[in-house]
């Protein structure tokens, strides 16, 4: 099984230069840096906070094609998206699966809607693993529309696919590795203090690392600020690149609940959307659409979008019992970087990607990427890249992005690989042996050899049958540097609500061996992690 460990290069770093150097780790820059080496430049990434955390983090777990994006006429991201969709499930084929999805009482509008989307999708079928291949829309019988819809329904639905993608952190995390194994470096806890000016060119970064306080310089022929909603942030640290800060951002939270439905339900209305997602025993309902217009580090989950959420939901879906704050388990969100627009409302806000080189301001070596979707990342990684390109003297090898696996994922049959594994792990449970399967790829038996050597790093967690080896691999291995880093973006340990006392200071223990840290950045880090988790109050 093979395995590869992500290293933070800035704790060494002595010098020397890029061709690239990538400013943000989310998804957008993971794949960009993973673009960039692989067709043999020279690629650095450097992350204030951790790899796949903010936006990237903040999603419905979809890898959709847009189906409401008809509505704005943005055919060619649909067609995009669509297309992106059957790459990320050829190349990632552990984590993006087919995910059926209930629309319920479809008018006109909606069904010809579906039938132009399978048009678009003409090329569905096309899959590397003919298990992953993606059948048309249909309508529902009335008695399964009945059984589909929580509270019965009109008796009137249609049954579509798009793609789910079962942990969108550990995919960001395989553009990251898939990087790596190119030559590619890069650090989390890397925050850059401002960009690096010769007369009108930008050079590179001045990164200071939060782990060690040590600050570098960061030299490269290319700087790309791929930093989402901190795009602006990052330019105002110099006259020469100031830029307007947004009016507005559209925040979108969801809602992990007690289970309601057995298949993914989706609500629209003129002004948003919410599906009700059966995700690990639970539900996952989201997500909102709201304007937000203070500060991005000041954003967070609040008490009053989540009621605002709970009232909504109530109003719109006919349930059995109206949902309450005690039914939420957890609430997780975000800030989209929304490509600025004319529209009214941050609903029918384009989610097209937008490039802007500065070179259009007098502004040499500098190029910010905004906006995009999560599903359309790696294609908007190689057209960032064919810009980086154009602007140095060197000659990029082949394009390989959209026709390899990603690390850990060479995977040509997903359920034959579920299959032997269970089968060739019998000293742990299926369920464990599943898991770990799916979500980690090849790399899953680096996993299982670490819980070999001890009962406590072995024995299962949760109902998923999650084990502290994970833990232990994401502290040696993935460059995790919190407790959050290990619960909420390297394993699914903290992503269904407070995981219990006992499996938070189990793993706090690990870390504090691994890691050096004291008694005090121990509790620090608990206190922390349990804030971040617990429904806002």
């Amino acid at each position: 099984m093979n395995s590869l460990s992500l290293s933070r290069f800035t704790e060494k770093y002595e010098g020397g230069r890029f061709d690239l150097l990538v400013i943000g780790g989310g998804i957008t820059g993971a794949a960009l840096a993973y673009e960039a080496a692989s067709r043999g430049f020279a690629t650095a990434l450097v992350e204030k906070e951790d790899f796949g955390g903010a936006t990237s983090a903040a999603t419905g777990k979809l890898i959709h094609g847009g189906l409401r994006y008809l509505q704005q006429f943005e055919i060619p991201l649909v067609r995009e998206s669509l297309r992106e969709r059957r790459i990320l499930s050829n190349i990632a084929p552990n984590l993006v699966y087919p995910y059926p999805i209930v629309l319920p009482d479809p008018n006109l509008l909606v069904r010809l809607g579906l039938v132009f989307y399978d048009i678009l999708s003409f090329d569905r079928k096309r899959t590397w693993d003919k298990g992953k291949r993606i059948p048309g829309h249909r309508m529902l019988p009335r008695d399964e529309a009945r059984a589909a819809v929580p509270g019965g329904g009109s008796g009137r639905a249609i049954l579509y696919y798009d793609c789910l993608c079962i942990s969108p952190e550990r995919l960001t995390l395989g553009f990251l590795k898939s990087a790596a194994a190119h030559g590619a470096v890069m650090a989390n806890y890397a925050e850059t203090e401002r960009l690096l000016f010769q007369g009108n060119r930008v050079r590179g970064a001045s990164v200071r690392d939060r782990i060690t306080g040590k600050t570098v310089e960061i030299t490269a022929a290319v700087t790309v600020n791929a930093t989402g909603p901190w795009t602006q942030s990052l330019l105002n640290r110099d006259k020469k690149t100031e830029a307007p800060l947004p009016k507005k951002r559209s925040e979108g939270i969801y809602l992990v609940t007690k289970k309601l439905t057995d298949t993914m339900v989706l609500y629209v209305g003129s002004h948003g959307h919410f599906s009700f997602a059966p995700w690990r025993g639970r539900s996952l309902i989201g997500p909102t659409e709201k304007s937000y217009y203070g500060s991005v580090d000041d954003w967070k989950v609040s008490r009053e979008s989540v009621d605002e959420f709970l009232e909504v939901i109530n109003r719109a879906a006919d349930l059995p019992e109206k949902l309450t704050r005690k039914d939420v388990v957890y609430a997780y969100g975000g800030l989209r970087p929304l490509v600025e627009t004319e529209a009214e409302d941050t609903y029918t806000a384009s989610r097209r990607s937008d490039l802007h080189d500065h070179e259009a301001d007098g502004i040499q070596g500098l190029i910010t990427a905004a906006g995009g979707k999560y599903t359309t990342s790696r294609e908007f990684a190689s057209q960032i890249f064919r810009h980086v390109a154009r602007k140095t003297e060197k000659r990029p090898g082949p394009p390989v992005s959209k026709r390899r696996f990603l690390h850990g994922c060479d995977i040509p049959d997903i359920e034959k690989f579920v299959a032997e594994a269970v089968k060739g792990n019998g000293d742990f449970g299926a369920n464990t042996v599943e898991y770990l399967a799916c979500h980690y790829g090849t790399e899953y038996g680096a996993v299982l050899e670490m819980a070999r050597s001890s009962r406590e790093l072995a024995r299962p967690v949760n109902d998923d049958g999650e084990i502290l080896a994970e833990a232990l691999f994401a502290l040696r291995h993935e460059s995790a540097r919190t407790l959050a880093d290990i619960f909420l973006r390297r394993t699914g340990l903290g992503t269904l609500g407070d995981p219990g006392g006992k499996v938070i200071a189990a793993a706090a223990k690990l870390a504090a061996r691994e890691l050096g840290w004291t008694a005090k950045r121990t509790a620090a880090e608990t206190a922390a992690l349990k804030r971040l988790i617990a429904v806002p109050k």
